[in-house]
């Protein structure tokens, strides 16, 4: 993918759930461009899970290794080096709002992940930058066995329905805000974008009687 933005950008093979290898991606980082402004710690894994009898242990330990210590590894490694201003954006869920009866190791996990920000506020504000949480709800990406979809302007990006499904690039866009200065009076935050999905009781049919 690197290659198809041109020779501003380079790629790096990275294990999250390894501190040592979030250092390196670090130190490669700075050795290339020798400043850091913007960290967006995406990675994520979903796993195959349907249900709590679905989720052994090794599913439960692999997702927690993924979504949070892999993100927990992130912050580690980028905040020595964060720049003045800078902003650290970290993938959450709507799962880390709610529970998710399917599957509650990822659940747990993104719980987990929107404490982990939340509490490492202080840390990046003593270097002059902020740290907050994305939190999507349903969103068709390859995670979820959905095609990617092509980037488009934004300003030509489909209103998502009530309660639908966003793309990739819905999350892309609140992120790049989230990097930028105009959200400067935002930080620790768990930033929701799930189309209504968490804001009211999900719609019921009562039963009709006499």
């Amino acid at each position: 993918m690197a290659e198809d933005i041109g020779p501003q950008a380079s790629a790096l093979h990275v294990d999250v759930a390894s501190y040592e290898s979030n250092q390196e991606m670090v130190a490669a980082l700075m050795a290339e461009a020798g400043r850091l402004d913007v960290a967006f710690l995406n990675a994520g894994l979903y796993g195959a899970a349907d249900g709590l009898a679905t989720v052994d242990e090794a599913l439960f330990d692999r997702l927690i290794a993924v979504n949070l210590k892999g993100a927990y590894n992130g912050i580690k490694a980028v905040e020595p080096v964060i720049a003045e201003g800078g902003a650290v954006i970290v993938t959450a869920s709507a799962a880390g709002i709610v529970g998710h009866p399917a599957n509650p190791a990822y659940s747990a996990a993104k719980h987990g992940v929107v404490g982990l920000v939340k509490s490492c506020v202080d840390a990046f504000a003593a270097r002059g930058a902020r740290i907050n949480a994305l939190c999507p709800g349903g969103v068709e990406t390859p995670l979820i066995g959905a095609p990617d979809i092509a980037i488009v302007d934004p300003a030509e990006l489909p209103r998502v329905a009530l309660r639908g499904m966003g793309r990739a690039q819905h999350v892309a866009e609140v992120a790049l805000w989230l990097a930028s200065p105009a959200s400067g009076f935002i930080t620790g935050q768990a930033q929701l974008l799930d189309a209504a999905l968490l804001s009211t009781f999900a719609p019921i049919s009562l039963p009709v009687g006499p």
